[in-house]
Order: structure tokens, then sequence, then C-alpha cells
């Protein structure tokens, strides 16, 4: 499919038959065909001949040139392409080799993204990659891809057999799918009266009902609904916030025990940390929260007034600890 677009130093453009010189640039390159699925390209004829066979028009396919703006150079091509079997759009690229290290890949795949889910629904990124091939790791990482496993694949005249990864984003989908998403584009545009403090990976909230006082949640700025979803470095890092977070619940209300728990909510699942400040008897019989069927009885709404006098307190030891 034929999409055109710009970024901060990139022309995203249709390229054809007449690009055939400068695609071969790369696609003739060993540097750059090192770990590609195609095989190497001896001809600019041969790449004129590939490049006149393409169905420009597949609506599941999109796949463009990259051109810098600064000297008006195809440095590059890459796209997305859809894989019904996963429900998720698998990524694809290629750049001059002379290009490396400018960041023009992850800036190139972000800004589409953006453009093709204007026109189609995307739940997930897939991205398949030589196990060897480090800097497409970096890249993917850097879009917030994370490992799902290990797979292989062969080039297509079949010379060549890689050990590869396999690598995944899910994507947060329209806010209506997904109540989290809504709290935080709420939170985002200051209308979240229960936000805390942000943090590096999610927002600090108080629960809309206080049945037990100073419980409070920690929403993901990812959209994921697991752990193993996120990049190892967030992952870590939320991991770390909650810590955080329950430490500062703890201590601004003082309970006999903290209870924890990860849960999704809605169409969407989008994880986020649930954080319990428990007391002895505060439940009919020992055990989980969710066995008071008073739990999100209006009467625990806080007042504005007792809104506010939480939150100063969460924030103040938020405050110390972050």
């Amino acid at each position: 499919m034929r999409i055109n677009f710009e970024t901060e130093r990139l022309i995203i453009r249709p390229f054809g038959p007449e690009d055939a010189e400068e695609v071969f640039r790369w696609c003739g390159d060993p540097a750059v065909n090192t770990y590609m699925i195609y095989p190497l390209y001896h001809r600019v004829e041969d790449v004129r001949a590939w490049l006149e066979s393409r169905d420009a028009d597949d609506p599941d396919n999109y796949d463009e040139g990259i051109v810098l703006k600064s000297t008006g150079e195809l440095i590059g091509s890459g796209g997305m392409h859809y894989v019904p079997e996963r429900n998720a759009w698998e990524i694809g690229y290629n750049i001059r080799a002379d290009q490396w290290g400018n960041g023009y890949t992850g800036e190139y795949l972000t800004a589409l993204l953006e453009e093709i889910r204007k026109v189609r629904p995307v739940e997930a990124i897939d991205g398949i990659f030589a196990a060897e091939n480090r800097k497409s790791r970096r890249v993917m990482e850097k879009l917030g891809m994370v490992w799902v496993r290990d797979t292989s694949f062969d080039r297509l005249d079949g010379s060549e057999t890689f050990a590869a990864k396999y690598y995944r984003k899910n994507l947060p989908q329209p806010a209506e799918l997904c109540g989290v998403c809504e709290r935080i584009e709420q939170t985002r545009r200051g209308e979240n009266p229960y936000f805390v403090k942000e943090l590096e990976t999610g927002y600090v909230v108080l629960g809309d009902y206080q049945r037990f006082e100073g419980y409070t949640l920690l929403l993901c700025k990812e959209h994921a609904t697991e752990l193993n979803q996120l990049a190892p470095d967030f992952r870590a890092a939320f991991l770390r916030d909650m810590a955080v977070t329950a430490e500062a619940v703890q201590n601004a209300f003082r309970p006999d025990k903290m209870n924890y728990e990860l849960l999704g909510a809605g169409k969407g699942r989008h994880m986020h940390w649930h954080l319990f400040p428990r007391r002895q008897g505060d439940t009919p019989r020992p055990g989980p929260v969710w066995q008071v069927e008073d739990l999100h009885d209006d009467r625990w709404l806080p007042s504005a007034e007792k809104l506010e006098e939480l939150k100063a307190a969460l924030k103040k030891e938020l405050d110390l600890l972050y």
C-alpha cells in the first residue's frame, strides 16, 4: 500500500523501478545483506525486475522508500505487513550502511506505526531478526518490543538458515476499549482528581473507593497485559516503582500489612498494580479484600476534603523516596 509522510529528518514516499540504482546501493551491499531474508543482488537490472514485480497496492503490505531530507537521497526502505495468523504487523527495514548509527530506523518506524494506525487497527507489532544481528535487536528494544521466543528463518533462495529472535510489542487500543488507558489520558490532561504523582513507568493514583484507607494504584504507562511483554529495563523500573509506591503507602498510612496485586481491567486488560493497606480485622474473616461485599459502596467515596488529605499524605512520602 502506498503511503506518504514526513518526520523531522525523513521523507517517506513510494519507490519503484526508477529508483533501482539507488536501491542497489543497499540491496547489493554485503554489509547490509548479512542477515537479510533476501539474497544479495549483483546487478541493478535484477533489482529493477524485483521493483517491477511488487504489488504496491496490497492493503496488507506497506513498503516505502526512506529519503533523507537534508540531501534528497534515497537511503533505505522499510514497512510493515499484516500476518493474520498472529493478528500482528511485522516490521522490516533496510538502511544504507553509510547511514547507520543516526537513529533513522527508529524515527521511521515510530512514525510509520502512527500513520498506519490512522487507517488500520494495529493490536501488535512483531519483528524477527537473526540472533547475531545486534543492531536490529537494539532497534526493536528501543521501540519497546520484547523477546517472545527463539525461532529461525531461511533466505528466500534457501541458501542459508538463521537462528533468530522473535520480538513483539502489544499496543494500546482506543481509549473506549481500555479503562486504564482512558484514566491515563484523563491524568495527562490534568482532569483526574485521584492523581498523586507521575513516576518513570506509571502514574500513582488513589483508588476511587477507600474502603481500605490509602488504597492506591500504579497505572503502567505501557499498554501491556503481562510483565514479560515489557522491555527488560522498563520491566525492572516498573517493579521498582511499584515497590517505592508501596513503601510510600506504608509510611503514609501505617497499615499492619501491605497487599500487592497485579491485575488487568476490561477488554484492554491493561495491567496495573493495586496496593492495599491492610489492618488486623479489616475483613469479616482472614483473606483477600475481594470478600468484602461493600468494597465499591458509594459511602467509601472520599469527600473532596478527605481526598486532598489522603493525596497530600501519600505525595509527601513519595517525594521523599522518589
